[in-house]
């Protein structure tokens, strides 16, 4: 009976927000709220819950509540626009203008660069020894204070000693502007995508329950001489992202209230 009557919550619950009942970016009742609403235990209450939480349709903000996510999160292309590109609005990189756009506050937090060995799988893609140094420029990418992903992207040392991707700085114009100056201009790039449970960090910076994976983006750029100068891995949180890519001339899709597109 329990099982019948989580199943029947989450389908009002479900119904009362794609009907609009309750809105985007509206708090939801609490679970002792819930409880008196349903007449039910707050075992159930929370089952119901989780099941719309691992569909994308409830929110929980740490020491906030329950909230109806403000449109999907989710934008229409993944590492298409490259951060520096020509319709990035100045001063801002691609990932803030895209956002920005969409009428949601971007955060680029934690950012960092560092000098280190390759494992292995970072040695293959770049086509380098593990023991050649890299450099790695790291951040934490947030969509209206909700933790979006992580990214990490790795340039040989041979390739960028003494740049200022070799630098402390953030690199407005970008880093593929930066490489090309050098000599190391990107042709084009190859992404693979993958998905499998997150880490313990990944965990607590997504704030995601039991049973939720991530999705890895690695995308290595390449010159015309077939030589990999980056390599980009971006991680997502499952349930609020959508990985969709435009390739080549197609129509523009049209945009719901609050998703955002970066297009290449």
């Amino acid at each position: 009976m329990a099982n019948a009557l989580h199943r029947e919550i989450a389908d009002e619950l479900r119904e009362k927000i794609r009907s609009g009942e309750f809105s985007a970016g509206e708090r939801l009742p609490t679970e002792p709220e819930l409880e008196r609403i349903f007449g039910a235990s707050r075992n159930t209450i929370r089952v119901a819950v989780t099941t719309l939480v691992h569909e994308g349709l409830i929110q929980i903000q740490p020491g906030r509540g329950m909230f109806v996510p403000k449109g999907p999160i989710p934008f229409f292309v993944i590492l298409s626009r490259e951060e520096g590109g020509d319709r990035a609005a100045a001063g801002l990189d691609s990932y803030s203008s895209g956002v920005r756009a969409a009428g949601r506050s971007p955060g680029i937090r934690d950012f960092e660069t560092r000098i280190e060995y390759p494992d292995r799988e970072v040695a293959g893609r770049l086509e380098i020894d593990e023991d050649a140094q890299v450099v790695v420029r790291a951040s934490k990418r947030f969509i209206d204070d909700t933790p979006y992903s992580l990214q990490k992207s790795y340039y040989s040392m041979d390739l960028v000693r003494g740049s200022e991707i070799d630098g402390k700085d953030k690199i407005s114009r970008g880093t593929i502007r930066v490489l090309a100056e050098l000599g190391y201009e990107q042709s084009g790039y190859r992404d693979e995508i993958l998905a499998r449970m997150p880490t313990p960090e990944e965990k607590r910076f997504f704030k995601i329950g039991p049973g939720i994976p991530v999705v890895v983006v690695y995308r290595v750029a390449y010159t015309s001489a077939s030589t990999p100068i980056r390599l980009t891995v971006t991680t997502y949180a499952a349930d609020r992202n959508r990985p969709s890519y435009d390739i080549g001339d197609v129509p523009e899709r049209p945009m719901a209230t609050g998703q955002i597109s970066i297009v290449g």
